[in-house]
Parts: C-alpha cells; structure tokens; sequence
C-alpha cells in the first residue's frame, strides 16, 4: 500500500512542476521559471525552437509567439531551427533560466543574421485603470528613433526615445515595464531628425494588463517584410 501512495505522490509533484500557470512559488520547490517565444525576423522562415533537446514552439510563423511555457529553473541550451524541422540550427545558445522569473526569446534580425534575444519579463498587476507597457526595436535597418504613444482621449503619453536595435541586450533596463493609463492609443515612430517614420493608430491596451509593443519588418520593405508593429500581451 506504501508503494502505491508514494507512487501517487510522484505523480501529483510531476503535474505541479510542468502544469503550474503561474510562478507564485508554492508549485515547486523550487518555484518554476517560464519563457515565451517571439518570431520577429522579417524575412526568416517558419521556426522551431528546442530547449534542452525538448521541441517547445514549432513551425511558429513571422510575428507569432507561442505565449510562455513552465519549465524547470535550470541552464538551457536553445537552438532555432530555420525553416522548421531543419537540424541545422541557425542559433545555438545557452541561458539560464532562474526559479520564479519570466522570460521572453525574440527570434531577431534578418535571416542569415539569426539571433536569439533574451530578456526578462518583470511582471506585475497594474492598478484598474492602468497598463503596464515596454517597447522594443526590432526592425534591422531602421534607424535610431523614438516611439510616442499618445492617448486618443486625454494627454496621456509615454516616449521611448533613441531606441536602436536590439538595445535592450546591452541596458536590460530598457526591458522594463512602464506604467500608463488603460485606453486607446495611436503610436508615431520618428527618426532622428524628427520626421515620422511610421504610425499606427488605434492600439487598445486593456486595463490591469501588460504588453510589449515591438516595431518589426524592414525600413522600406514591401508586403509582408514591410515596416510594421506587433503586440504582445504577458500573460502570466
């Protein structure tokens, strides 16, 4: 009879670790760790990637993301297979991944240049009237820019300026999340000289939520490679 409760056991710490929502540090000990995936570059095919030899987002498609997966806190080695199902593996890296802590792997820059970037998701619920909101450059040839997100109904605004690419690899700080009022928003991409690059309006951030807005596609880029806007929500 002890065998059979103790094999019970098992089973029921097995779903805990690999079916927790979310990492409030009573589904594990330790608690679990989580990453999302994020396909951003313009003119990559479909990807897959595999972390620690476990397949986790496949065939997943330009401007997709996979929303996050629950996994052990440990070191993983990452590969990304472009096009999907390739065993040559445009990116080979390793990162890890500590108890309690979200993160997000953006597939970045053009394809011959495919790179693997990591940042930590600092989560946390804004208040019922407000959003919490991060912006990212992720467009390979656009030039040094702001990002300007203006409230369609009031003076709210948030500014991200001199964002270059990738810049949140060397100043992790420009992962973190900015809290602004929940609403309508209509975003204006400038260039260094102040001329408009791009903009996109009507963007709807939904009260006690979080997003990141990343600017996509290549500066002149035509069809689906064109200059573009993706939004995720981090769901926790």
């Amino acid at each position: 009879m002890k065998k059979y409760i103790a094999l019970f056991s098992v089973i029921i710490l097995s779903v805990l670790v690999f079916n927790g929502c979310k990492l409030s540090g009573g589904e594990t000990t330790p608690p679990s760790a989580a990453f999302f995936v994020v396909h951003t570059s313009p003119n990559a095919p479909n990807i897959d990637l595999i972390a620690n030899g476990g397949l986790y987002a496949q065939n997943l498609a330009y401007g997709s993301d996979s929303g996050y997966y629950f996994v052990p806190p440990a070191m993983y080695n990452l590969k990304i297979a472009a096009p999907t199902g390739s065993t040559t593996y445009a990116v080979d890296v390793n990162v890890t991944f500590a108890a309690g802590k979200y993160y997000s792997v953006f597939a970045v820059d053009s394809a011959s240049k495919l790179k693997a970037a990591v940042v930590e998701d600092v989560l946390s619920v804004p208040g019922a009237d407000s959003v919490r909101l991060r912006f990212f450059q992720f467009s390979p040839n656009a030039e040094y820019l702001s990002a300007k997100f203006k409230n369609t109904l009031s003076a709210d605004s948030v500014v991200y300026s001199g964002r270059t690419f990738n810049d949140q690899n060397s100043n992790s700080n420009l992962a973190l999340f900015n809290t602004i009022k929940a609403g309508t928003y209509d975003l204006t991409i400038t260039k260094a000289d102040g001329s408009t690059l791009k903009s996109f309006t009507g963007l709807v951030f939904g009260s006690s939520r979080s997003y990141t807005v990343y600017l996509r596609g290549f500066e002149g880029g035509t069809g689906t490679q064109a200059l573009d806007k993706g939004i995720i929500e981090n769901v926790q």
